[in-house]
């Protein structure tokens, strides 16, 4: 990367399952599949061995360890019109809580964006209850008949049906039916996150992600029009024609969520990471476009799996959707603007996109492996990110041209005259115009002044020690700290009251 390339860059990114109905029965053998994959036919005895082919043979003991993690089990159909989707889920939710539980809820993200989702023949381990929505109806509280004692689990059925709306909204547009491409944000029932204050189900803030959920395991069917192209979280594991629809089963797992888009209009090219098979899928336009989201996503996968630990899955989607930010991250998959595959919108597009593809990327490990509270403490959550995204250009172009992705967050935070406005507050404590300046400007400086304090190779035992410590599970900020303490033997107490809080 040329000098030039290094401020184009500093100047783009500035502006830049027991008591429901039985579901019916599924073909599961798997024709033509990617190399080296296994056939695999679930069993009662072991009711996650699917899922084996979702993850790289490093990560398929993990499923031994997770037998009580929640499943969904989800069939949608995708109407010849694609703007409704009819769906029924069934979730195998077990308390991994130390205290009794009354009640279970659920997110209905969609309907953040408007009243586009309604559920209805909601059951409890087959008796009916009564659907309860909560904050703005994109919470649900279903009340269990009786308390569920940790270490119980229960069954919990219902069906869902939405209408996908065909203007961008709320949420970034992330939930979408726009230029023949269906983006299907969050489009299920999902349980949130239980801890100590709760179940977390607060309103959406304008600013941040909404999503907070437990590692869970995801069976998916999909029917839908034959002439669209699917694509998105987990592997396929079956695929078949059935009145001229097709049906195609995903299993994904562990992962915090399922994300899907279809279009007929996508294309796609595919490279190999060690097992890993990612994927761009772009529209004929923009084939430029989506080579280079293709190799930017090859590179970072390569320095992140060295850096933080091996990518999980087998597969990696990156697919250009219609949305208002520059991407959105999803397990095992990334969604990117559309907008940013067009170097004629501006001369700094493609430039701009490689840099979104870095940090979404950057999000399979901390936000998908690493969960935190997004809402609570974006920081935790994009701010690393933004730094993991400096990383990926030291590792690509060289330190030197990297600073060019550094000078952007001082252009960022200099858009609130650098206020020494804390980086670890909750989404909501932050106007709108300060989030974007302290979350994703100020805030990585924090990790460039935590690398000063500890050393480069003190940062990088740090950020691998973490992601391996709270892999599948829910990080904050006080852990994150505690374990910098143990990694420097020194108190960080000073540094972080000057950053964070």
């Amino acid at each position: 990367m040329t000098l030039t390339n290094r401020l184009l860059i500093s100047l783009i990114l500035l502006f830049s399952l027991a008591g429901c109905a039985s579901l019916p029965a599924v073909q599961t053998q798997i024709a033509n599949q990617a190399e080296g994959r296994s056939q695999v036919t679930p069993t009662a005895a072991d009711p996650l061995a699917q899922y084996d082919a979702n993850l790289v043979e490093t990560y398929q003991p993990v499923l031994a360890e997770m037998k009580t993690a929640t499943r969904y089990r989800i069939e949608i159909e995708i109407a010849d019109s694609i703007s409704a989707i009819a769906g029924y889920q069934k979730v195998l939710y077990s308390n991994n809580e130390d205290v009794p539980l009354k009640e279970v809820y659920f997110r209905l993200f969609p309907n953040n964006s408007g009243s586009y989702m309604t559920v209805s023949d909601l059951k409890v381990d087959g008796e009916p209850v009564q659907v309860v929505l909560d904050h703005r109806n994109t919470a649900m509280r279903v009340e269990l008949p009786d308390e569920l004692q940790p270490g119980q689990s229960v069954s919990i059925c219902m069906d869902f049906n939405q209408t996908v709306p065909s203007e961008m909204g709320g949420n970034y547009g992330l939930y979408v039916y726009l230029d023949e491409i269906l983006s299907l944000d969050q489009f299920f029932p999902i349980i949130p996150v239980y801890n100590e204050e709760g179940w977390n189900v607060e309103d959406p803030p304008i600013n941040a992600d909404m999503l907070y959920s437990d590692e869970a395991f995801f069976d998916v069917q999909v029917s839908a029009p034959s002439q669209l192209v699917l694509a998105g979280s987990g592997v396929a594991i079956s695929s078949s024609d059935q009145d001229g629809r097709q049906v195609v089963r995903y299993a994904g797992g562990p992962q915090r969520d399922f994300f899907l888009a279809a279009s007929p209009l996508f294309l796609s090219a595919s490279r190999k990471v060690g097992d890993t098979k990612v994927t761009s899928f772009f529209l004929d336009e923009y084939r430029d476009g989506g080579m280079l989201v293709l190799e930017s996503a090859v590179h970072a996968l390569e320095s992140y799996n060295e850096r933080f630990g091996l990518y999980p899955y087998t597969e990696l989607d990156l697919i250009s959707t219609p949305m208002f930010a520059g991407g959105m991250e999803y397990s095992s998959a990334v969604s990117l603007s559309l907008y940013y595959y067009n170097p004629d919108h501006n001369i700094g597009n493609l430039t701009f996109l490689e840099s979104v593809v870095a940090h979404e990327i950057a999000h399979q490990w901390f936000f998908n492996q690493v969960m935190s509270d997004q809402i609570e403490e974006p920081w935790l959550d994009e701010s690393l990110v933004q730094y993991a995204t400096y990383l990926y250009y030291v590792d690509r172009y060289g330190e030197n041209n990297a600073e060019g992705f550094v000078d952007s967050w001082y252009q960022r935070w200099a858009s609130v005259k650098l206020e020494s406005i804390p980086i670890g507050m909750p989404a909501a404590a932050y106007s709108e115009d300060e989030y974007g300046p302290i979350v994703y400007g100020r805030g990585p400086l924090f990790f460039a002044a935590l690398k000063e304090k500890l050393g480069e190779d003190e940062l990088n035992t740090l950020l691998r020690t973490y992601t391996d410590e709270y892999r599948w599970g829910i990080a904050d900020g006080q852990k994150f700290k505690t374990l910098a303490e143990e990694t420097c033997a020194c108190d960080l107490t000073p540094l972080f009251e000057e950053w964070v809080y």
